[in-house]
């Protein structure tokens, strides 16, 4: 099987299928020979920051000399982002022969698009015989295809917010159930100070699972900003000063969850002040708050798609030189309709003054013109135009030299992988 051949396979898999349930997959697992289970591993859920989490724990470990498996979702520009072995995505040809290896072992089981990255994934790893695999949940937690593992090296929860609530349930309570499903006898568990309805619910399955639990309550403190190469500084709660390679008014949190968690685990995975800074330092994790630079202006790509990530997204944005300059900004805001876009709108609109609708590259992606009438409702003053894509709005920003120099394009992941495609191609062309 080629790449291309299994690109095409997979396609027709459809990435947007959903069908929650383990029972499919841990058959196809066994048929495998379970090798996933002598994989040691960080297992990281939550609404928003898991991602970022996860290329904490990664970067980090790496930095420490430790080989590390990486499990993402989604990606950004090559589906081999979401799989990764000492920080180097997998190989065309191995993506293609795990493929071909996982189809032969379904056994005429009809594995999903994600059960079918999942395989490939726990069998790279196996393969490359990890130190550590740190493994981002798909949707949920209790039924996602990454819930297969009986003895975690720690369990992350980061966030809890309103997402996915046809399958995750319409109350926190509800979420917090599912998230909570990847909590595993004796593995310690890390969350934030979440809303009580939610932490109740992680308590419970905490002490009915024997799992000790550690609520952070303290985020590493944000003490500088630097834009320009997309980094901030960061202060521990022992005063220590540590520079992160990434964005975002969330991100002290996430660092504080990720300590925590490798602190845990210390005596199998120590981990030296020194590789804390060379690993915070060097986190690559692109469309999160992430500033490019083209010619004059400037672009900031965020793929955050729900009520708190909006809100997080509005209050580094509000942290950044551009906004305390009170000058016009143009934000282009692409939103699939199965998300709470009046939720997203709302924490949005005390930052929107000039906006461009338009429609992520996704089936479910709501209607420009739907967007801008949610918009104009929640931000009446704001001036709301609609482009026929994201590629006709950045090309207008990019020429019109009356526009304003910074432009903020957020609302979902598929939108914001089409823009960092769009603005590195051109930014390449220009520095050439």
């Amino acid at each position: 099987m080629t790449f291309r051949q299994a690109l095409q396979i997979l396609e027709a898999r459809q990435e947007t299928r959903i069908e929650l349930g383990l029972t499919r997959f841990r058959e196809h697992l066994k048929s495998l020979g379970n090798t996933h289970l002598k994989l040691r591993c960080f297992h990281v859920a939550g609404t928003n920051g898991k991602g970022a989490v996860c290329a904490i724990l990664d970067s980090v470990l790496r930095a420490a000399g430790y080989n590390t498996g990486l499990y993402i979702s989604p990606h950004l520009f090559d589906i081999r982002e979401r799989i990764s072995v000492a920080g180097r995505s997998i190989s065309k040809e191995a993506f293609a022969r795990l493929l071909e290896r996982a189809l032969h072992a379904a056994r005429g089981l009809e594995l999903t698009y994600f059960e079918l990255i999942t395989s490939i994934a726990l069998q790279y790893f196996s393969e490359q015989n990890v130190d550590a695999a740190v493994i981002e949940t798909g949707l949920g937690g209790r039924l996602d295809a990454t819930n297969v593992f009986a003895a975690p090296l720690a369990v992350v929860i980061s966030s809890l917010d309103f997402d996915h609530m046809n399958f995750l349930g319409d109350n926190l309570a509800a979420i917090a159930g599912e998230k909570a499903g990847i909590i595993k006898a004796k593995s310690p568990i890390f969350c934030p100070a979440l809303p009580s309805a939610a932490l109740a619910v992680i308590r419970a399955r905490a002490e009915k699972v024997r799992a000790p639990l550690t609520v952070v309550r303290r985020s590493w403190e944000t003490i500088g900003i630097d834009m320009l190469h997309n980094r901030q500084r960061l202060r521990d709660p022992d005063g220590r000063q540590f520079t992160l390679h990434l964005l975002g008014a969330g991100q002290g949190r996430n660092v504080a969850l990720a300590y925590a968690a490798v602190q845990s685990v210390s005596a199998a995975f120590p981990v030296s002040t020194v590789a804390w800074r060379r690993g915070l330092a060097g986190v690559l994790w692109p469309g999160r708050f992430e500033v490019l630079h083209l010619g004059g202006k400037t672009a900031v790509i965020d793929g955050g798609h729900n009520p708190e990530a909006a809100a997080h997204l509005r209050r580094t944005w509000e942290a950044t030189p551009w906004a305390r300059q009170k000058k016009r900004s143009r934000w282009i805001l692409g939103i699939l309709k199965d998300k709470d876009v009046v939720g997203v709108i709302r924490a949005l609109a005390p930052a929107l003054d000039d906006v461009v609708t338009v429609r992520p590259d996704n089936p479910r992606a709501l209607e420009p013109h739907a967007l801008a009438v949610i918009i104009r409702r929640f931000a009446p003053r704001a001036r709301v135009t609609v482009a026929d894509d994201v590629a006709a709005a950045i090309r207008v920003w990019r020429d019109d030299p009356y526009a304003p120099c910074v432009a903020m394009i957020a609302g979902s992941f598929y939108l914001a992988g089409r823009a960092a495609h769009i603005l590195k191609s051109w930014r390449v062309s220009h520095d050439s």
